[in-house]
């Protein structure tokens, strides 16, 4: 039953994320990947120990991250934002301020742990996923979404050549003390087969963008960057305690516990195509 439950829902997130990236909805895209930093963030925020006597400040944090993406993404593919400036982030701006302001005059026993835990999952989750927007606005890609889709399909190729090759095979631990089932052999043979495909899916839609080093570069940062994503996250449900980090998506725990690769593998990949102007 708990294989079926995954297998379903898996399916069901799996589906979401491509008609995100494939349809070409924009309403869809932001609708879903807003709804990605939102929840990320309210699943965040417990994990880290973030002492909130009132639900609604969370729920706020929440909504601040997933406007920062709609804020980004419209700033990246709208020349009219593009044309006021910065105008489009002063309400994510105001809303930062009226935090620190706020601490003032409540919890000030908590302050500044408190306020320096909701920045950085500000820019942990809001941050993380608003990179694809930055992403695609840099790489200049007739297609941009192609390049996203290449990105969460070499995270799940990944995931998935970990976790064969690790339990067929793997001996040695990568890193016992956060993660004890993760083993070398596991991400070797998860590297591998990420490089592979993202060569395969390159060739296909990019091969007159990358050439092969590049695309099997790509590949190797995306390898790299999920491993430490799902290995930072696992840091902090093991510093809170828990398993997983919500129960939102039956089978699977909650949205941080799909995302987490993602949150790292984005900003990689945008720093990779400001380093070599791919």
């Amino acid at each position: 039953m708990e294989l079926f439950k995954r297998t379903i829902f898996g399916g069901l997130y799996v589906a979401l994320v491509l008609g995100a990236l494939l349809l070409g909805s924009s309403a869809l895209y932001l609708s879903v990947f807003m709804l990605l930093a939102f929840v990320g963030v309210c699943e965040y925020e417990p994990l880290v120990g973030i002492n909130r006597t009132r639900p609604l400040r969370t729920i706020l944090d929440g909504m601040a991250a997933a406007y920062l993406f709609f804020a980004v993404y419209s700033f990246a593919n709208s020349h009219e934002y593009q044309m006021l400036g910065g105008a489009i982030f002063t309400p994510y701006l105001f809303y930062l301020g009226y935090t620190m302001v706020r601490s003032i005059y409540s919890d000030r026993e908590f302050m500044p742990n408190e306020i320096a835990k909701m920045f950085f999952g500000q820019i942990y989750v809001g941050g993380g996923l608003a990179a694809a927007s930055l992403l695609t606005d840099t790489m200049g890609l007739f297609a941009p979404e192609r390049l996203l889709f290449m990105a969460f399909v070499g995270i799940w190729v990944n995931d998935t050549g970990a976790f064969i090759v690790g339990s067929s095979v793997g001996k040695h631990r990568l890193f016992p003390s956060v993660s004890p089932k993760k083993s070398w052999e596991g991400f070797v043979g998860g590297f591998v087969a990420t490089v592979l495909v993202t060569i395969a899916i390159a060739s296909y839609w990019f091969d007159d963008i990358f050439r092969l080093w590049q695309s099997a570069l790509i590949g190797a940062v995306i390898s790299v960057a999920a491993t430490w994503g799902d290995l930072f996250e696992s840091m902090l449900k093991r510093n809170a305690g828990v398993k997983d980090s919500g129960k939102i998506i039956p089978g699977h725990g909650g949205v941080l516990d799909r995302i987490d690769s993602v949150l790292f593998v984005l900003p990689a990949l945008l720093i990779l195509s400001l380093v070599l102007h791919l």
